[in-house]
């Protein structure tokens, strides 16, 4: 008995270093592996998605560059207000809302002319927006210009493939956020990616955030 203890603990115990060591080489290359940037193409749209405001610059450049002649604007959950933001009103920032402040944004961008086409309502996660960008499109399958952080790109291929399959898309990434292939090097980099890899081990083992979860 002594002798099949021995030999379940030393199995185990193998097992585990195992497991240890492909864990450890998976995210040495996850950096690698996460990156998703690819050249701009003519468009029906640009989309840059909701949650940092570095994308819609991203989308301003690439409007006047020609690549299409709308930028969608979704609708993310609004979060609630902070004590910093009560601090700016105090200091003279003006109080926007979503639509004020993006045409701000264009105007200051020179790219004032272009279409923003609103949709959604209030969406929590990627899974959300891109679902109710399909809805909004009702049938419609017109050319997309993803636009995204570099280290969000990945997971947003991956859900644009399994909710928007039919659709013609490419993506490409905004100039903000360090994220490098070595990542444990820079502490922006690991930040970025131990998040955005978290992310996407919930999104492939079937989650997703929602505006309804309690």
């Amino acid at each position: 008995m002594g002798k099949i203890i021995r030999n379940t603990c030393a199995l185990v115990g193998g097992v585990a270093i195992i497991g240890a060591l492909l864990g450890v080489l998976i995210l040495a290359f996850a950096g690698n592996w996460m990156r998703v940037n690819e050249p701009p193409v003519k468009a029906d749209y640009i989309f840059p998605l909701a949650g940092n405001m570095n994308r819609m610059i991203k989308a301003a450049e690439l409007y006047k560059e020609g690549y299409a002649p709308a930028i969608l604007l979704s609708r993310p959950r609004i979060l609630p207000r902070e004590p910093l933001d009560d601090v700016k009103l105090l200091m003279g920032y003006p109080d926007y809302d979503l639509y004020q402040f993006i045409g701000s944004m264009l105007h200051a961008l020179d790219a004032e002319s272009a279409i923003v086409e609103p949709f959604g309502n209030g969406h929590a996660s990627t899974v959300e927006e891109i679902e109710a960008l399909k809805k909004h499109f009702n049938g419609r399958k017109p050319k997309l210009l993803l636009v995204t952080s570099p280290y969000h790109a990945r997971r947003v291929k991956m859900v644009m493939q399994d909710i928007m399959p039919e659709y013609d898309f490419a993506i490409t990434v905004s100039d903000d956020g360090i994220f490098r292939n070595d990542w444990w090097r820079d502490q922006d980099s690991a930040q970025h990616l131990v998040m955005e890899f978290a992310k996407t081990m919930h999104y492939l083992l079937g989650g997703a955030f929602r505006s309804t979860d309690k």
